[in-house]
């Protein structure tokens, strides 16, 4: 079957499994997208599992503006075959956090050219992309191949974010010092002092970072 042949596929058991309650709901949480069938996740995972790895269809479904086939291209990409213009591509259609997080958390992890966007974005002023360079460094600080010198400028970069602490950052700031931690008592250390540090700003979501650092480092 033809790439464009597999796009009219998937939209026709998209729409099938259209979900206008969830849709709206989403609407009215201020996740917006010009289109959205309200699919919940799950059904996209079973959705993509037949066309994993077809980086030509990710591509053109990723251009449609239906908010089921960008998730479901952040699925079915295959990640050796990212490029950097690609990356930023898609990250320039970042519109909402569950895109972001579905695309960052599905995909862009797992690029080579993560650490590289990770960074530069985490130092951006724009909000969506510093959740996704968060999200990514969350993601790869999993990766014993990923050295620990790698991974302690973050803890700075995050404690410089506190004072700009917002909503769409709160969770992943959160997520990515957490998992920082784990990586060996002496980042840990270092993300306790920094915990420590967080809870005195007058910033309250990072002081509530802060707070909740603290208790799960030392319960």
């Amino acid at each position: 079957m033809a790439t464009l042949e597999k796009v009219l596929e998937i939209k026709s058991q998209v729409m099938h499994r259209a979900n206008g309650e969830v849709a709206e709901n989403m609407r009215m949480a201020g996740i917006i997208y010009k289109v959205n069938y309200g699919v919940p996740i799950p059904e996209l995972k079973e959705l993509a599992k037949p066309y994993k790895g077809d980086h030509d269809l990710a591509l053109e479904l990723y251009a449609e503006d239906i908010r089921e086939c960008k998730i479901l291209a952040s699925l079915i990409a295959d990640p050796e075959s990212l490029t950097g213009e690609q990356i930023d591509e898609w990250a320039a259609e970042f519109t909402n956090p569950e895109i972001v997080e579905q695309v960052c958390g599905n995909l862009f992890w797992k690029s080579e050219f993560a650490l590289s966007r990770s960074i530069e974005w985490c130092l951006s002023n724009d909000e969506l992309l510093r959740k996704a360079g968060l999200l990514i460094i969350a993601r790869k600080a999993s990766d014993t191949a990923i050295k620990e010198s790698l991974l302690e400028p973050y803890i700075g970069i995050i404690e410089n974010m506190a004072e700009e602490m917002t909503d769409l950052t709160q969770s992943a700031a959160q997520f990515a010092l957490r998992e920082i931690a784990k990586r060996s008592p002496e980042l840990a250390a270092r993300v306790s002092e920094t915990a420590s540090r967080m809870t005195e700003t007058e910033n309250e979501l990072a002081a509530w970072v802060g707070n909740e650092l603290l208790f799960e480092l030392t319960e």
